[in-house]
């Protein structure tokens, strides 16, 4: 196997134009709506209903004629109490001139009536409800629809869904809802690599990445296949790979990417299918490969965890959100001074930040430190021509979103 030297490094404006002209593939799929959070829908949705579908009560209280009231503020009116309207059962009683309904909140409104007195405004004397105040039309009441029409379009194709559009589509019946979605695979190799759980022998590191890296794909709304630690073995790996390409719409891959004796990502990829890039001018994430393989895009991560998921967010993230039809967060930035000085080199560097009363103060060890990201508040972009930052300079901070933290 022949060494692959990173000689000719992609820039980072050319790693992301190039990474924006990648096609996912995606599928349509139905989910129960509680399952739904975090998803992207794949189409408007419309009420078929409306919301509430009948006038109800926002009071206990009597549904009456507003007019048969207007001069209760002056002195008492006398109505005759005709029934009562319980709440989950359509109206048996209709109020006529001088007349009342009792009703329970979120109970129906009968026919007839088009206000409702609070039960605290009234005397109850046998049939005789006896009104101390006066009601204007509409008064205490939810007009049938009055919250969601029937043809309104609610939620458009693309919304990210939340709690809350759970709650709208439960609102409307609905008990499952059309995502779009992908499968993205994870490959982790490494004969250093022992699971999360077990007992760490000597020489061994607890696996990192393709956990961070599951649960920043699955965050993003798509279904995630994770293949397990792979061994340093090129024929063995060469399996896993072409089997996650026959499964997967997208394949992430960890470790093997660099120059050395034991990195044949490469190799794997030129032999499977086609390689596009192959290392980046941008810190931490220099050696990456992108390639495809049957049309599927395949992505082979550094093995260092800041590297790792810093790659993911700035080129994969996008990508993802790209191919579901979801859209891009806007970035949130502050600007703030420089706390200590930074010696970056002559890569473009995404340098991982903390804000402490508006200083801003590096939190990157290296990129095999896994805390790296876990204590940053954002990170400042240093261009590969700017190889040191002076303590005291105004830089703008880039906000981690959501996804990222």
């Amino acid at each position: 196997m022949s060494r692959k030297i990173l000689r000719d490094l992609l820039s980072i404006e050319d790693a992301r134009t190039l990474f924006k002209g990648v096609k996912v593939r995606t599928h349509i799929v139905f989910i129960p709506i509680e399952r739904s959070t975090g998803r992207v829908l794949a189409e408007d949705v419309v009420s078929t209903i409306d919301v509430p579908g009948f006038d109800k009560s926002l009071r206990d209280g009597y549904a009456v004629r507003s007019e048969d009231v207007a001069s209760a503020g002056d002195a008492p009116v006398s109505l005759k109490l005709v029934g009562f309207s319980p709440v989950g059962r359509p109206p048996q009683y209709s109020v006529g001139k001088m007349e009342a309904v009792e009703v329970a909140t979120g109970g129906p409104i009968p026919d007839g009536a088009d206000a409702v007195v609070m039960v605290e405004d009234t005397e109850l004397n046998g049939d005789t409800v006896l009104v101390k105040t006066s009601v204007k039309a509409g008064k205490f009441l939810i007009l049938a629809g009055s919250d969601i029409s029937k043809n309104t379009c609610l939620l458009s194709r693309g919304l990210t869904i939340g709690a809350r559009e759970v709650g709208v589509l439960a609102a409307i019946g609905m008990r499952e809802v059309a995502v779009n979605t992908m499968k993205v695979g994870i490959i982790s190799t490494g004969n250093e690599l022992t699971m999360p759980g077990t007992s760490l022998q000597p020489g061994m590191v607890y696996d990192t990445n393709s956990y961070s890296l599951y649960a920043a794909a699955t965050k993003l709304g798509v279904d995630t296949i994770a293949y397990g630690l792979i061994k340093d073995d090129q024929d063995t790996v060469s399996g896993v790979v072409k089997k996650a390409i026959g499964e997967c719409d997208i394949v992430l891959t960890s470790g093997s990417t660099s120059a050395g004796p034991d990195d044949f990502m490469y190799d794997i990829i030129e032999e499977q299918g086609n390689v596009l890039a192959h290392g980046l001018n941008f810190k931490p994430g220099k050696p990456v490969i992108l390639g495809m393989i049957n049309k599927i895009p395949i992505v082979a991560l550094p093995g260092h965890p800041t590297s790792s998921l810093t790659v993911f967010y700035e080129f994969i993230l996008p990508l993802i959100r790209r191919s579901l039809d979801a859209p891009m967060a806007k970035k949130q930035t502050l600007t703030a001074v420089l706390g200590e000085d930074v010696i970056s080199g002559t890569r473009h560097e995404l340098l991982a930040v903390r804000l402490e009363n508006g200083v801003v103060f590096s939190t990157s060890r290296s990129s095999a430190a896994i805390t790296t990201l876990a204590y940053a508040d954002g990170f400042i972009e240093i261009p590969a021509d700017v190889p040191m930052v002076k303590k005291g300079m105004e830089v703008v901070v880039s906000f981690f979103d959501d996804a990222f933290k």
